[in-house]
């Protein structure tokens, strides 16, 4: 009886141990935010709430968002264009499965376009400041912290 008692206990410290172990996925992800940071990308966790009525994008985003700033510029910056991706309104010029949020160019579209064809990854939500540009994507396998940074300085105002 005191073996049983033993080995419940032994079986209750090992299973409560590899609970609080990260599993392979949270371990992958550490190791692509780390990555960026190492980067110089700011990394963090950010929701978006769309304007539906606006431009019909109806889900709200919360994802982990990967932001690369411009060193020249200065100050808060404003928004040139931000793109969703989901399916809405507006979806002129822009890859497949993407919107506008908020509208931009043409050039920005092919700009954008370009710089997604890029990207390994699915893109939740892209901000483009006049400071600053701001990615936040699935974050799937083939995600590399190397194929955001590349990315978001190809849509980085100049």
């Amino acid at each position: 009886m005191v073996w049983l008692v033993v080995i419940v206990i032994a079986l209750v410290v090992i299973g409560s141990v590899m609970w609080l172990k990260p599993s392979a996925r949270d371990q992958r992800l550490a190791v692509l935010r780390l990555d960026a940071i190492k980067r110089g990308l700011q990394v963090s966790q950010f929701t978006f709430k769309p304007d539906s009525a606006k431009n019909g994008v109806r889900d709200p985003v919360m994802a982990t968002s990967y932001t690369l700033l411009n060193p020249a510029a200065r100050g808060k910056g404003e928004l040139v264009y931000r793109v969703a991706g989901q399916s809405g309104w507006d979806t002129e010029g822009l890859p497949e499965g993407c919107s506008w949020h908020d509208k931009g160019s043409a050039a920005d579209a092919a700009k954008i376009t370009a710089a997604l064809a890029m990207l390994t990854d699915d893109v939740l939500l892209l901000e483009v400041f006049t400071n600053r540009v701001t990615l936040m994507a699935a974050e799937h396998k083939t995600a590399t912290a190397e194929n955001y940074e590349a990315v978001l300085k190809a849509l980085l105002p100049a």
